[in-house]
């Protein structure tokens, strides 16, 4: 049994970068020898296993051979004879196809290093185009490595893939997952616009260009959305999008251009009241949040800010918590407004100053 560092991890402490995760490949084991060292497999039919200790992966070495329609429809072949550069060979791109051994010797058949250098993004061989998860990836790697490009005869590879119909067997949830790991989902969907895919995402409108390197993934992503999905639902459904993104994103769609076009005047609190009560104030993480990717497109965040606490200060006396339903709708309903007017006359008499 030989054990050796793989993919990413390789990849990134080349590119100067701190690794985010450590794979590792074992050749000239079998199934049985991992479970009996205390390995636990991942899938029942699937040669990966996890360490009792640290819990990182370690996949033994295999060959693959087309069996299906997707990513999964591989057929394994995991003997124990299998080699290191028989299992590189399978992989993606070049850069991600280089091991190290336990002394820190780099073996790089395939001349990553080189691609590296090159800032070049290159698959290994021509069952690249067995896998169109590869797509996605190779867009992801090129918005997350900067000025890296894609290599001419890979970008023939994609067009196979493309002409071969595998695309409609991606699964939303791996197409989010790679959404999620880029850097720059605009980026992200550009180059999958220069690769002519962009269509993978649906209810697809267009790519906006926008500065978000502040923003963190929730906030990114979600304003993603907003901005570059037409049809949020159909998206959300599609990818199986988590309910803190979609409910953001749905936010900024309902909200967002409301408030930017909102200006502070006498004659405005009954459509500032209507603007509160459709952000639903009560969820105050998202709408931090909400505030955060809208801050740099209005002057009045604050101004907002300040009448919800105030708002919710607010509280109804004993006398009036004893009256109908009714009756008490109607008190909350004319305390809010006589909250946002005051609140309205105290900016202006501020903004003169």
């Amino acid at each position: 049994m030989k054990i050796y560092l793989v993919g990413g991890a390789v990849r990134d402490k080349l590119l100067g970068l701190e690794p985010k995760e450590r794979d590792w490949v074992v050749v000239g084991s079998s199934p049985e020898e991992m479970l009996s060292k205390g390995f636990k497999q991942v899938g029942k039919d699937f040669p990966v296993f996890i360490h009792p200790k640290t819990g990182e992966e370690y996949a033994l070495a295999r060959t693959e051979r087309k069996s299906g329609h997707g990513y999964t429809g591989f057929n394994f072949n995991i003997n124990s004879k299998i080699t290191l550069e028989e299992d590189l060979e399978r992989r993606d791109l070049t850069i991600n196809a280089i091991a190290q051994d336990d002394n820190g010797n780099l073996i790089d058949p395939f001349n990553g290093q080189k691609d590296i250098e090159k800032k070049q993004l290159k698959h290994v061989s021509h069952a690249f185009s067995e896998d169109p998860l590869r797509v996605l990836r190779i867009a992801r790697f090129k918005t997350n490595l900067k000025n890296f490009q894609i290599a001419r005869e890979t970008i023939n590879e994609i067009k196979n893939i493309k002409e071969s119909g595998e695309l409609d067997y991606l699964t939303g949830e791996r197409i989010w997952l790679e959404l999620y790991k880029s850097n720059n989902p605009f980026l992200f969907l550009r180059n999958l616009e220069d690769l002519d895919v962009e269509y993978i995402f649906p209810g697809y409108k267009q790519v906006s260009d926008y500065f978000i390197d502040d923003l963190n993934k929730l906030l990114s992503i979600s304003l993603f959305m907003h901005k570059c999905i037409d049809n949020l639902t159909v998206f959300c459904d599609k990818l199986k999008v988590p309910n803190e993104y979609k409910d953001l994103a749905s936010l900024l769609n309902k909200s967002k251009e409301e408030i930017i076009s909102y200006k502070p005047t006498e004659n405005t609190i009954s459509h500032l009241i209507l603007i509160i009560k459709n952000l639903d104030i009560r969820k105050s993480d998202r709408l931090e949040n909400f505030f955060t990717i809208i801050n740099r497109d209005t002057k009045y965040v604050e101004f907002f800010r300040e009448l919800i606490q105030k708002i919710k200060i607010y509280k109804l006396c004993s006398t009036d918590l004893k009256k109908s339903g009714k009756d008490i709708q109607k008190i909350i309903q004319d305390a809010h407004y006589n909250i946002a007017r005051q609140h309205i006359k105290e900016y202006l008499e501020k903004s003169k100053v």
